[in-house]
C-alpha cells in the first residue's frame, strides 16, 4: 500500500528548478567524494536515475524525433532533463593529488557543444513536457555570466520552439536562467 501512495505522490509532483539545482549540487558532492569514479556524462547516469527515481516517475533515454532525451519525468506536469558534464581538469582543484589523463577538453559546457541538446529540448512540445532543463555540471568553474550570454545568443540563433531552462551548477554556486522561444509569430 505504501508503494501505491508513493507512486501517486510522485506522479503529481512537478519537477521544479529548485529540484534540478538540488540534483546538480548532490551530483557535485558525490563526485567530489569519489573523484576517480564520476568523470564523464555517462558516469553520472546511474546517479541521476537513482536520485530522480525516488522522487518522480522516471524514464531514462526517452526517444524523441531528433534522438533521445536523457531523462523524462512523468506525471501530470512532465519534464525532461538533458545532462552535460565538463570532465574534471587534468589536475582537479578539489583533489590536487589526482590526475585525469584523457579529460583535458573543457568545451562540453559551451552552447555550441550542446546545440543538439538545446534543439532536442526545444522541440519537445508543451503537451509532452511542461518544463525542459539542461543541467550543466561544472567542475572547472566557468564564468556563469559569460556562459549565460553565450546560451542566450545560441538560443536566438536556434529559434527554439519552446523555452529551455539552463541550470549551471558548480561547487558552491548555482545559476539558472530561461532560454525563451525566439520563433516569430
Amino acid at each position: 500500500m505504501a508503494k501505491k501512495n508513493t507512486a501517486e505522490i510522485s506522479a503529481s509532483k512537478q519537477c521544479t528548478i529548485v529540484d534540478v539545482e538540488q540534483l546538480g549540487a548532490a551530483l557535485i558532492d558525490v563526485a567530489d567524494q569519489y573523484p576517480t569514479r564520476f568523470l564523464t556524462e555517462r558516469d553520472f547516469f546511474p546517479l541521476v536515475a537513482a536520485y530522480l527515481h525516488g522522487r518522480f516517475r522516471l524514464r531514462a533515454e526517452h526517444a524523441v524525433k531528433s534522438g533521445a532525451i536523457d531523462f523524462r519525468l512523468g506525471g501530470t506536469n512532465p519534464s525532461v532533463i538533458e545532462l552535460a558534464v565538463a570532465p574534471r581538469a587534468l589536475l582537479d582543484a578539489a583533489v590536487t593529488s589526482l590526475h585525469f589523463p584523457g579529460h583535458a577538453s573543457a568545451t562540453q559546457l559551451y552552447p555550441t557543444q550542446n546545440r543538439s541538446e538545446l534543439k532536442k529540448l526545444g522541440a519537445v512540445p508543451q503537451s509532452k513536457a511542461k518544463m525542459r532543463y539542461l543541467l550543466l555540471l561544472d567542475f572547472r568553474a566557468f564564468d556563469k555570466e559569460e556562459m549565460q550570454s553565450k546560451y542566450v545568443a545560441e538560443a536566438k540563433k536556434l529559434r527554439l520552439d519552446n523555452p529551455v531552462c539552463v541550470v549551471h551548477v558548480s561547487r558552491g554556486a548555482v545559476k539558472s536562467y530561461s532560454l525563451v522561444s525566439q520563433k516569430s509569430a
